[in-house]
């Protein structure tokens, strides 16, 4: 990952949409807004990380 991913304005684009999806899922906003932020940060990661490949022609999509 990249300096980029971790910039105040990249983090708030991925809480929007973590927010949104748990949204459409059917959670209650007052149930997501009443998680720990640390077990929010976690799904974050966990959606957000990097997706290694393990040959170049599999990353770039040979």
């Amino acid at each position: 990952m990249s300096d980029e991913d971790f910039t105040p304005e990249k983090q708030k684009e991925y809480l929007d949409k973590l927010i949104m999806s748990l949204m459409k899922e059917g959670k209650d906003i007052n149930e997501i807004l009443a998680m720990p932020y640390h077990f929010v940060l976690e799904i974050l990661r966990e959606r957000n990380k990097p997706k290694y490949e393990k040959s170049l022609i599999a990353a770039f999509g040979g």
